[in-house]
C-alpha cells in the first residue's frame, strides 16, 4: 500500500509538472536537446515505466554530461505539441548496449520503443546511432523517459528530435553515404586481394588488410552487420573499435612495403613504421582483455600517431621525387583531417554533426588513393622487370642482342632464313699489341659496321668474345639467293673498312641457308665451318704474302 501511495503521488507530481519547461514540438523544426538532464542510476534494463521513475527520483543530482561515463542513465524530457504528428528521437550515442523509451501522459506511462543495439526490430534505422519513432496526438503534453546503458559514452550525449519529413531525408543521406563508403572500401579490398593472389607481393596483401579491415570495422561500428546478422548475446557494434588496431598495423606495413623500405638501408622513419606496425598488432591482440574505455582511448592514440606518421612519410617521400607518394599523401591528408575532427569531437573539444560520416567518406577517398598508390607501385615494378629483362638480352659492350635474344629469334624462324656467322680476325693480337681498350673499340666498330650493313636485313647478336651471328628471314627461295649475294658484298666491304684502321684484324664470315639444311642448328654448324674455312684461307694468304715479301 505504501509503495502504491508513493507511486500515485509521484505520478500526480509528474502530471502537474508536465507543462513546466516543456519542449514545444512542431512539424517544421528539428531540436537538439543538450541540457543537463541525465541521472546516472544503478538499474538493469527496465521493463516497466515505474522502475525508471523510482530510479530517477532516487538520484537528487543530475549530471551535465555523460561524456566519459559508463553504466546506466535516465533522462526526463517534457514535451508538448499542438498538432498531431510523428517525430523521431535520435540519442547521439556511439556504443549503446541497452536503450528503452517510455512516454508518460495523463493516461499513464507506456513503453514506446526498445532502441537497444541488439534490438531485433528497431522502429527506425540510422547508421552510427539509434532512433525510434514517437507518435503524438494533437494538444499532447507528456514526459519522454529515456533509459540508456553503455560500457563507455564516447562523447556528450545529445537528443535530437526530428519531424518525420526531415528524418526521411536525414536517414537517406546518412544511410546511403555510409553504405556507399563501406561498399567502396570492401570492393577495393577485394581488388587488392586479387592483385596479391596474382602477384604474391606483400604490399598488395597489406593494402587489402588496410582497406578491408577499415571497411569491416565500420560495417560493425555503423550497425550494418547487426542489421544483417543480429546476435542478441553480443553487441557487434564494439567490434569496429577492436578491429581498428589491426587495420592500423596493416596501414603501417603497407606504407613500409609501398616505399620499398624492406629493400633499402634502414632509416629512422622505416624503423618507426616497422615497430609501429608490430605495436599496433600487439594492441589488437591485447584489446579483448582490456576494459572497453581503454580500447577506445588506445584506438584514438594509435590514430593520432598514424595521422602524424602518414603525413610526415608522405611529405618526405614526395620531397624525394617518389611519385607513389602523391596518391598516398592525398588520401591521407583527407583521412587525417577527418580523424583529427573525429578525435576532437570525442574528446569534447569541438562540436560537429555526424563526425563518423565525415570519417567514412574521407576513408573511402583515402582507400581509392591507396589503391592508386598500389597500382603505381605495381606499374613501377613491372617497368623495372621489363627493363631488367631487356637488359638481360642486350650485350653491355656492343648494345646488340646476346645469346638469349638470339635463341628467341631462332625459335621463331619462318620457312626461309639465312644465318650469318661473323668472327673478328686476330683479336688476341690487337689486345696483346695495343691493349684491351683498343680491342673493345675494335668490337664496337665492327658492331657498328655490321648493323649499318645488315640492320634492314636481319638481327645482329654478339654470341661470344669476338663472334657475331646475324639471322635473316625472307619470304621465298629467290629472295634468299639475292640476300646471300648482297650480304657477301656487305661483309667484304666491312672487312676492308676494318683493315684500314686495324691492319692486324678483319672479319671472317660464313653463310648458310634453310635451303641447305634441315634446321637452324645445322645451319649454325655449316655457317661456322664456312667462317673458319675463310679465316684459314686468309691466314694462309697472309703467310704466303709475308714469305714473298
Amino acid at each position: 500500500m505504501r509503495y502504491t501511495f508513493n507511486f500515485i503521488c509521484c505520478l500526480l507530481f509528474q502530471t502537474i509538472s508536465f507543462n513546466a519547461f516543456a519542449v514545444a514540438l512542431n512539424q517544421n523544426d528539428s531540436l537538439q536537446l543538450k541540457s543537463a538532464m541525465w541521472h546516472q542510476v544503478d538499474l538493469a534494463k527496465p521493463t516497466q515505466g515505474e522502475q525508471l521513475i523510482n530510479a530517477y527520483n532516487n538520484v537528487s543530482t543530475p549530471v551535465t554530461s555523460l561524456y566519459s561515463a559508463h553504466g546506466s542513465a535516465i533522462a526526463k524530457i517534457s514535451l508538448t505539441t499542438e498538432r498531431a504528428g510523428r517525430w523521431y528521437i535520435i540519442p547521439q550515442i556511439n556504443y549503446l548496449d541497452s536503450g528503452v523509451a517510455f512516454y508518460q501522459d495523463t493516461s499513464g506511462i507506456r513503453k514506446v520503443a526498445d532502441f537497444s543495439q541488439d534490438s531485433a526490430s528497431p522502429s527506425a534505422i540510422v547508421m552510427h546511432s539509434r532512433a525510434f519513432e514517437l507518435q503524438l496526438e494533437a494538444n499532447s503534453h507528456g514526459v519522454l523517459w529515456l533509459y540508456v546503458n553503455a560500457k563507455h559514452f564516447a562523447k556528450p550525449v545529445s537528443i535530437n528530435v526530428i519531424p518525420q519529413s526531415r528524418f526521411i531525408k536525414l536517414q537517406f543521406y546518412i544511410n546511403s553515404l555510409s553504405l556507399v563508403s563501406i561498399t567502396i572500401m570492401l570492393t577495393l579490398a577485394c581488388m587488392a586481394l586479387i592483385m596479391f593472389f596474382k602477384t604474391r607481393h606483400r604490399v598488395a596483401l597489406f593494402c587489402a588488410g588496410y582497406i578491408g579491415l577499415h571497411g569491416i570495422g565500420w560495417a560493425f561500428a555503423s550497425g550494418v552487420v547487426a542489421l544483417l546478422f543480429n546476435y542478441h548475446a553480443i553487441n557487434t557494434h564494439y567490434f569496429g573499435m577492436y578491429i581498428f588496431a589491426f587495420a592500423i598495423a596493416c596501414a603501417s606495413s603497407f606504407a613500409y612495403y609501398l616505399f620499398n623500405f624492406d629493400q633499402h638501408t634502414r632509416t629512422g622513419i622505416s624503423r618507426f613504421l616497422k615497430y609501429f606496425s608490430i605495436t599496433a598488432l600487439a594492441c589488437g591482440f591485447l584489446n579483448p582483455f582490456l576494459p572497453f574505455h581503454w580500447v577506445f582511448y588506445l584506438a584514438h592514440f594509435l590514430a593520432a600517431i598514424w595521422v602524424y606518421l602518414s603525413l610526415k612519410l608522405g611529405f618526405t617521400m614526395l620531397g624525394m621525387k617518389d611519385f607513389r607518394a602523391k596518391y598516398f599523401l592525398t588520401g591521407n591528408l583527407v583521412y587525417s583531417l577527418s580523424l583529427v575532427i573525429f578525435i576532437l569531437s570525442h574528446l569534447n573539444l569541438i562540436e560537429i554533426s555526424s563526425p563518423e560520416l565525415w570519417v567514412l567518406i574521407a576513408l573511402a577517398i583515402d582507400c581509392i588513393c591507396i589503391l592508386l598508390s598500389l597500382s603505381e607501385w605495381l606499374k613501377i615494378k613491372q617497368n623495372n622487370f621489363i627493363k631488367a629483362l631487356e637488359l638481360s638480352r642486350i650485350d653491355p659492350l656492343t648494345k646488340v642482342g646476346n645469346r638469349l635474344q638470339l635463341q628467341e629469334k631462332l625459335d621463331n624462324l619462318d620457312n626461309f632464313y639465312l644465318i650469318v656467322f661473323i668472327d673478328c680476325d686476330n683479336i688476341k693480337s690487337v689486345n696483346d699489341h695495343l691493349g684491351h681498350a683498343h680491342g673493345d673499340k675494335l668490337l664496337i666498330e665492327v658492331t657498328r659496321l655490321i648493323q649499318n650493313a645488315l640492320a634492314d636485313k636481319g638481327e645482329v647478336c654478339r654470341t661470344g668474345g669476338d663472334e657475331f651471328i646475324c639471322v635473316c628471314n625472307v619470304q621465298s627461295a629467290q629472295q634468299l639467293a639475292q640476300l646471300t649475294l648482297s650480304i657477301n658484298e656487305s661483309l667484304n666491304y666491312i672487312h676492308q673498312q676494318v683493315q684500314k684502321h686495324w691492319p692486324l684484324s678483319g672479319v671472317s664470315y660464313g653463310l648458310a641457308s634453310s635451303e641447305e639444311c634441315n634446321d637452324y642448328k645445322a645451319c649454325l654448324t655449316l655457317a661456322d665451318q664456312r667462317m673458319y674455312t675463310l679465316k684459314h684461307q686468309r691466314k694462309n694468304k697472309r703467310q704466303v704474302q709475308s714469305q714473298h715479301a
